[in-house]
């Protein structure tokens, strides 16, 4: 593997599955993780840009809406999530690609790739719906492929 890799998770616990990016991280920092991945947590635009500061790659885990069954996941270039998706989970109050896009103004520029996952709904509650709950395990297992397969970020995850 070619330097190393952040995965962030982010969402909102108040908002049912717009967590779902939390649970991903979560299950992911709780177990082992290869050599030069690390796992963190970004809860505003200012978490993101400080802990992909030094990462040369990141994937960030959030509840992207395409349209597509719930729990389905996707894998997403933020281009292609910000053209294609109705929802992408937020940081704070701003948009993920815009915090994308402001770190690329101050100098902060992994390349990223989205692990996204279809929410059923993003409404008042504490806990993940059924069938986005069931994707937690699946969803780290593409994020860790993703980690270290060098070949998926030449492919077009910039």
């Amino acid at each position: 593997m070619v330097g190393q890799t952040v995965i962030i998770g982010i969402g909102n616990e108040r908002r049912r599955d717009d967590a779902i990016g939390l649970a991903v991280a979560r299950l992911l920092a709780a177990g082992e993780l290869p050599e030069g991945v690390r796992v963190e947590e970004a809860w505003s635009a200012m978490d993101l840009l400080t802990v992909i500061d030094d990462a040369p790659r990141a994937i960030v885990l959030a509840a992207v809406q395409l349209g597509s069954p719930p729990g389905s996941i996707h894998v997403l270039s933020p281009a292609d999530a910000e053209a294609r998706a109705d929802y992408i989970s937020l940081l704070g109050e701003m948009p993920l690609v815009d915090a994308l896009g402001l770190g690329g103004l101050i100098g902060v520029r992994p390349q990223a790739l989205i692990v996204g996952v279809e929410p059923t709904e993003i409404v008042p509650g504490m806990t993940l719906s059924r069938d986005v709950k069931r994707s937690v395990r699946a969803a780290a297992e593409v994020a860790l492929e993703l980690a270290a397969d060098d070949g998926a970020w030449r492919a077009g995850g910039t």
